[in-house]
């Protein structure tokens, strides 16, 4: 497991949920991966509370399952949430791109930040065959959603969106490093700038379309390839 560097007036509850979240998220602790508390205490070298604060919230968010007389795993990649999460953002983010595109305010230091992080998305590609540089590139993908939210002023439902994401993350960590899907991802942000610009008149459903279609194309390989991680 990778551990990360200490934050700044961190707890150590925040420390090591953060950790394990991250080591999660990237698949370095793999999905079905049964982890243990007295493993956990010694390598954070932390006492029970804190520890199992932190898998209480990680429960909370379906990320490990606890099974009585089993003992606590990472949970597996759960295909219906996925799917659910992926409808959730196809329907919404119609809305969101059209609500942008139609809005009356300024436009310009919107779009000066959308280019931003297009930018600075393109600029990591070389690194994001690895899982954990994929976070990085996620990050970002979040980022530009999260600044077209912004401008709609529905920044809380972005929030929404992304605290329950966690299973389709996990899926895209697997989807992701090869570079055609990695560029998608780019093409994809560069139509939806241009729809906002104005200069792409492909209609807004038709870019939410594509990306479902990506997915499908994707949900058949990955399910044969590690049929181990994904609760069917």
């Amino acid at each position: 497991m990778k551990l990360l560097e200490p934050e700044k007036n961190e707890s150590i509850k925040q420390n090591i949920y953060r950790n394990l979240k991250y080591n999660i998220m990237s698949l370095t602790l793999k999905p079905g991966e049964k982890i243990s508390e007295s493993e956990l205490q010694k390598l954070f070298n932390a006492s029970k509370s804190p520890i199992r604060e932190a898998l209480a919230k990680l429960k909370e968010e379906n990320l490990i399952d606890v099974i009585p007389q089993k003992g606590t795993f990472i949970s597996k990649i759960n295909l219906k949430l996925v799917e659910s999460t992926l409808f959730i953002r196809k329907v919404v983010e119609n809305e969101v791109l059209f609500l942008a595109k139609t809005s009356k305010k300024d436009k310009l230091e919107f779009i000066k930040n959308l280019d931003k992080n297009f930018l600075e998305m393109k600029s990591i590609i070389s690194i994001c065959k690895k899982p954990e540089n994929l976070l990085n590139l996620f990050d970002l993908d979040k980022e530009f959603h999260k600044i077209i939210f912004n401008f709609i002023d529905k920044a809380e439902v972005w929030d929404i969106i992304s605290s329950s994401s966690t299973h389709y993350e996990r899926f895209r960590v697997l989807e992701t490093p090869e570079l055609n899907n990695i560029l998608f991802i780019l093409e994809q942000h560069q139509r939806i700038i241009d729809l906002l610009k104005g200069t792409n008149e492909d209609n807004i459903s038709s870019i939410k379309d594509l990306h479902v279609k990506n997915f499908t194309n994707s949900f058949e390989n990955l399910v044969q390839k590690y049929p181990d991680y994904f609760l069917k």
